[in-house]
């Protein structure tokens, strides 16, 4: 049953969703309209004959519906379009209820049904209005010819075809309503837009009043639900007092809204009582015309009763504001079928709230966590619920927790998955370790790797031997210029800055042992360093650096730069190393896990700086270094973590390895508070009663509804069939 309602409303959805695409490319077609009639090319003018032959539909918005009426042309130039004409349609209750032609993203009329001769491809002659282009001529078929075809009718898009006009003589109807004195008011339409005389004007009565629904649709008792749900989510997530009010306020005028009746709905309309003849039935759209052009709406099951088309003048009753046939002739009334079978239930409020609640109901199941908050109030009132303070591994290792069970983790040590994402405030999954990690030889190298990654590790002055060296190049770059013009140009294209670069032995032997303990391929930075030290021997160079560690030189400010370039690359290649080693660490069987669900994130102070996004990539680097090493070495960050334990890991020897924690704050009160009238834990199960209460109780008496009312048809063309038999 579920999934039938749920299919529903995707269905529904869908539907929404088809409606505002075809909006979208009729609003679309307007626009290529207004660019084609800027830059079209006439290639003659409308002559008279077919402005006469448009004149009716320009006259008459019937005829062009269900095209936006059009009273004028832009002008009387004539174009020319080609293409494949295509019909685009909208459906409402499998009926189609809108459509337009169109030839390259341009709308088309085509009047006196010249729609017939469309073909693969089309070449067609038209003239615009503001929303679409009437067609003249289409394929060698004229306007001219088209309404001669038709004996004089005009006919519309959406109806079938008119027949031969039917008329009747409008004096011999007054003779007739005269002598039987029961007219009051005769009026007779003489013009030729329509074939009916109106006989009089009266209210409806108080029976014909229950065909339509005095209470309100439902769309605003859904709006101060939705309302209700979402205020009660904010409160959920904040537990802000001031919000609890809206909740309770919207929820008020839920109700208030759900029984109220406008006194508009109570007012009586205005019925017309005419004479006339049916020139068309419409079965698809459930309409009759009367006349030439009076439209009228009548009950889908009235239409196996009416004729496609009458020869004798009929008299109906209809209503005024939306046109529905209420009454024709003695054989069909609706003022008779609610006196016999009683009035129509009306679905519309049922459905809508209906579909809200079923919504409403998922979105509150997912995001207050329902499931664990029935099952901790149940343990509240049985009071099986525990409570348990956590502030070392061990305790938690060997205790009972349950779940559904409240927990208060107090821990140092606490660092998050370095295989996962974190955002700038938190993590998911937290790991616990407050033992360092032992005989690591990556451990072994905090120090040194902390002085590699520093910003000072490459350390350069300017002195005065580097100002001397500086003098020197320019003494010779004015002899280069005293010699030869084109060598001075020469050695200022040349000129080098120079640098001290100071501890070149500490450099290398700190760049020596990161390579070895992390099995980098330290070829290129090697080669770069040996240029100070008279020995192609790597070992040689690094027991020279060694024993003279403070090494100093004067060296091109260029060559600073391929150096630093060459330990960036480093740099990374070895946090790479250093970050697989935590990760191990974090997954080894002596570490704790905590899995916070429900994007609750707790904020690690290590880790905002590891995540802030403004620093240089040289201190984002020194960062992560210094917070790998501070979970290596259990000095990473303090949590306190609070909230409702949904799951737990256990290690092969049943010791607890890790939980799955609620954290949401609400759960921080003490057990006093957490189920008081403004607990967020008991608000959130009477918000899912009440959104789950409304779908079922409202899908219950749609139901009803829909079957009475199949019920009360069936009996109604019963009774019509037997009637008119």
């Amino acid at each position: 049953m579920e999934f039938y309602w749920l299919f529903k409303v995707f269905l529904i959805g869908l539907a929404l969703f088809s409606w505002i695409s075809y909006r979208s490319e009729r609003h679309q077609n307007k626009q290529n309209l207004n660019d084609i009639v800027n830059e079209r090319i006439s290639i003659r003018k409308l002559t008279e004959d077919e402005f006469q032959l448009l004149k009716p539909y320009l006259d008459n918005k019937w005829l062009v519906f269900p095209y936006k009426y059009q009273s004028s042309l832009i002008d009387l130039e004539v174009s020319e379009l080609v293409g494949n004409c295509v019909r685009h349609s909208l459906y409402t209750n499998s009926e189609e209820t809108s459509f337009y032609y169109e030839i390259g993203g341009i709308e088309l009329f085509f009047p006196y049904n010249m729609y017939h001769h469309i073909s693969d491809f089309n070449e067609v002659e038209v003239v615009f209005t503001q929303r679409y282009a009437f067609v003249v001529k289409i394929n060698g078929y004229d306007i001219k010819t088209a309404a001669e075809s038709q004996n004089g009718g005009i006919y519309s898009e959406l109806d079938e075809p008119w027949l031969q006009e039917q008329s009747f003589d409008l004096e011999t109807l007054e003779d007739e309503e005269s002598s039987s004195g029961k007219a009051t008011k005769i009026k007779s339409e003489t013009d030729n837009k329509n074939n009916y005389v109106e006989l009089l004007e009266r209210e409806e009565t108080p029976l014909e009043s229950k065909n339509k629904n005095k209470k309100t649709n439902g769309i605003l008792s859904a709006f101060f639900l939705i309302s209700m749900t979402v205020s009660f989510l904010m409160y959920w997530h904040l537990t802000n007092s001031a919000i609890l009010v809206l909740v309770i306020f919207s929820f008020i005028l839920f109700i208030l809204f759900y029984w109220y009746q406008p006194k508009s709905k109570y007012d009586l309309h205005k019925i017309k009582c005419i004479k006339g003849l049916i020139t068309s039935k419409q079965t698809n759209t459930k309409k009759v015309t009367v006349g030439k052009n009076y439209i009228l709406n009548v009950p889908h099951y009235w239409l196996p009763f009416l004729p496609d088309k009458s020869s004798i003048p009929a008299n109906m009753e209809v209503t005024v504001d939306d046109k529905n046939l209420i009454c024709y002739q003695n054989m069909l009334s609706i003022n008779n079928e609610i006196e016999r079978f009683g009035p129509p239930k009306f679905v519309k409020c049922n459905l809508i709230l209906f579909i809200t609640g079923i919504v409403l109901s998922i979105v509150v199941y997912f995001q207050a966590s329902i499931i664990d908050n029935a099952l901790l109030a149940y343990r509240t009132v049985n009071e099986s619920i525990t409570s348990w303070n956590l502030e070392d591994e061990s305790t938690l290792k060997n205790s009972s927790i349950k779940k559904g069970d409240l927990v208060n983790i107090k821990m140092s040590g606490v660092s998050c998955d370095v295989n996962k994402k974190s955002n700038e405030k938190g993590c998911h999954t937290l790991f616990i370790n407050n033992q360092p990690i032992e005989n690591n030889h990556v451990a072994s190298m905090a120090d040194q790797m902390k002085s590699l990654f520093d910003n000072n590790f490459i350390d350069t002055r300017i002195d005065r031997d580097v100002m001397r060296v500086q003098q020197y190049q320019d003494r010779l770059n004015e002899m280069y210029k005293q010699y030869d013009r084109r060598a001075s140009v020469y050695s200022m294209n040349i000129r080098s800055l120079y640098t001290k670069l100071k501890n070149i032995g500490k450099i290398v032997t700190t760049l020596d042992k990161a390579c070895n303990v992390f099995e980098l391929d330290c070829h290129n930075v090697r080669k770069e360093l040996s240029i100070f030290y008279n020995s192609s021997n790597w070992q040689e160079i690094v027991k020279n650096a060694e024993q003279y560690p403070n090494y100093d030189e004067v060296v091109d400010s260029k060559f600073i730069s391929r150096l630093d370039s060459l330990i960036s690359t480093l740099k990374k290649d070895i946090l790479v190393k250093i970050k697989d080693t935590v990760s191990n660490y974090q997954h080894q069987k002596s570490s704790l896990k905590v899995d916070l669900s429900n994007y609750s994130y707790k904020d690690i102070s290590t880790l905002e700086n590891v995540n802030n996004g403004n620093l240089t990539q040289d201190s984002l680097l020194e960062l992560k270094l210094n917070h790998y090493y501070d979970v290596l070495l259990a000095k990473a960050g303090i949590i306190n973590v609070v909230g409702l334990v949904k799951d737990i890991y256990y290690q092969d020897d049943d010791t607890i390895s890790g939980l799955k924690v609620d954290a949401n704050y609400c759960y921080s009160m003490n057990l006093n508070d957490l189920f008081s009238l403004t607990s967020p834990v008991l608000i959130s199960l009477v918000i899912f009663s009440v959104t789950s209460l409304i779908s079922f109780f409202n899908g219950i008496i749609m139901c009803y509804k829909l079957i009475a009312n199949r019920r009360r048809q069936t009996e109604i063309i019963k009774f019509y069939k037997n009637r008119i038999i």
